[in-house]
């Protein structure tokens, strides 16, 4: 009962002010008054229509929902996002393949999101798919490509299976002077488990590494401790990171 007025007068109002109307008078008829009167008011009802929650709507939890980046600036990114994963339980694949998946989805209502498309992988994947476009220049002086790094640690602070090559080529000496990431900017998410002695061990290496490598960091490394719930700061990365990156990647 509320919604309905306020929304009809406040778009009444706001489109009148845009089109020059004020109350001492104006250029414009009588019709086409009436017409944004109008306009205003069916708007209100649809608006009102979408904003109602049923009891039943609230009562299980709704999945995270991941909307593309804004868009930074006027272009957008000539390279996709890169999402990639060291996994060994599984945790960490899956949260990369459901963000790049709900990102993809999220593009086809907003085409003009910052990064234009998503590669995902595993991280031992990095230079079959990645470092072609990571060593390249992006076409603006100020821009960056894109990367998000979610990664488990696992053993003895040892890391994936799947992430392990990734892991040594970080560390080996003879990658220092090629610095990889100086095109990229970047964000790490790491899983881990406080009751082992060393907590988000490869997590932490790598955020530390793509920086040491030129990479611009996005956001301080996230840790996700299993041991008190994952989603405690799983949820909020994902809900925010992606600004985050676009605004670094597009140079602001």
């Amino acid at each position: 009962a509320t919604v309905e007025p306020w929304l009809e007068g406040v778009l009444g109002g706001l489109a009148a002010a845009c089109t020059g109307e004020n109350k001492e008078g104006g250029g414009e008829g009588e019709e086409e008054k009436e017409g944004t009167k109008a306009d205003a008011s069916s708007l209100a009802k649809d608006l009102e229509e979408t904003l109602v929650v049923s009891p039943e709507s609230t009562a299980a939890k709704a999945p995270i929902e991941i909307e593309p980046s804004r868009q930074p600036t006027q272009s957008q990114s000539p390279t996709p996002l890169f999402v990639l994963y060291g996994s060994a339980t599984g945790n960490a694949e899956h949260m990369a393949k459901d963000l790049a998946a709900s990102y993809q989805t999220a593009l086809q209502s907003s085409p003009t999101a910052y990064f234009p498309s998503v590669t995902c992988c595993p991280l031992n994947d990095y230079k079959k798919k990645c470092l072609d476009v990571w060593s390249a220049p992006p076409a603006s002086p100020a821009a960056k490509h894109g990367v998000l790094f979610l990664c488990s640690t696992t053993g003895n602070a040892d890391a994936p299976e799947n992430a392990d090559r990734f892991v040594r080529w970080l560390k080996r000496k003879s990658t220092e002077p090629t610095r990889p990431f100086r095109h990229c900017a970047y964000a790490v998410l790491g899983l881990g488990d406080s009751n082992y002695d060393v907590f988000c061990a490869v997590g932490k290496l790598i955020d530390r590494k793509v920086g040491e490598l030129g990479g611009t960091r996005a956001r301080s490394v996230a840790c996700a401790d299993e041991a008190t719930g994952l989603e405690e700061v799983v949820e909020p990365w994902v809900t925010g990171v992606l600004d985050d990156l676009a605004r670094v990647c597009g140079g602001l």
